[in-house]
């Protein structure tokens, strides 16, 4: 196997404390002058699904090769398994817990191994540095899955419940994957699946607003709330110079369901 392009982070770590830091540190020590990428550290603490939104949003753009270290992780040192997904031509190394969901709900082509540590780490509360990190940095460096565990057995890994869309006769329901600083309301409708929007969906639940389908931010009535494709693979909600999330009360992880007739 050939050394990773890079090393892509993903955390609830902030940057206030020097977690991000020391876990950098581990990653350069062992993995000498691998670039090191930033997803984000700024995912809200212990938020999984904001997390698995943040993942699939982001692997597409990776370069092939990539190894992402993704730790949200409220069950460290528990024991939820390590788990190291080939999904593609990408690498993600990440805890059990449903940070996953979406990459293996849409994606075919993967393979899973079992890293769980078969010694106790240094800490039971930083996998992420003591953990994590070096099993990236032999990964990235070079060295195979099944030098670093196992293939995966037993129950299949963990999924988020009620992330996927569900069509029920004239209407889709989802949920808010994320509420971005814009205000925009990115919905778990992807648009591959759900990109050619209806004449004229509208919200049945809860709020019973119309929306008016459109391809721009600039294309939003003034007034009007719009939905459309998102940059980030999944429809949005949209009002012109404002915030759909308070214009239509929608938190992160809210239930939301669309009037949308079958064959639309």
């Amino acid at each position: 196997m050939h050394k990773a392009p890079l090393i892509a982070l993903l955390s609830d770590f902030g940057l206030a404390d020097p977690y991000v830091g020391q876990m950098k540190s581990v990653l350069l020590s062992a993995a000498p002058g691998m670039p090191l990428l930033d997803i984000s550290h700024n995912v809200a603490p212990q938020d999984i699904w904001q997390g698995a939104f943040f993942l699939a949003a982001t692997l597409p753009w990776l370069p092939p090769g990539a190894v992402v270290v993704a730790v949200v992780d409220p069950g460290v040192g528990s024991d939820r398994r390590v788990l190291l997904a080939q999904v593609g031509c990408h690498w993600i190394l990440a805890p059990d817990n449903g940070l996953v969901t979406l990459v293996l709900g849409r994606e075919r082509l993967c393979r899973l191994f079992d890293l769980s540590p078969r010694v106790v780490p240094a800490s039971a509360t930083f996998h992420g540095r003591d953990v994590f990190a070096p099993l990236a940095a032999r990964l990235a460096m070079g060295e195979e899955a099944t030098a670093l565990g196992s293939v995966w057995h037993g129950p299949d890994p963990v999924r988020l419940e009620g992330f996927l869309p569900v069509r029920l006769e004239d209407s889709v329901s989802g949920r808010v994957l994320s509420v971005d600083r814009f205000g925009n309301v990115i919905l778990s409708l992807d648009v591959e699946r759900f990109g050619r929007l209806p004449a004229t969906p509208a919200v049945t639940e809860p709020m019973h607003a119309p929306l008016i389908p459109v391809a721009t931010y600039a294309d939003i009535p003034h007034g009007d709330i719009g939905i459309l494709a998102g940059s980030q693979g999944y429809l949005e909600l949209a009002v012109s110079h404002g915030s759909a999330a308070a214009r239509l009360g929608l938190r992160r992880g809210d239930a939301v369901t669309f009037h949308w007739p079958e064959g639309e």
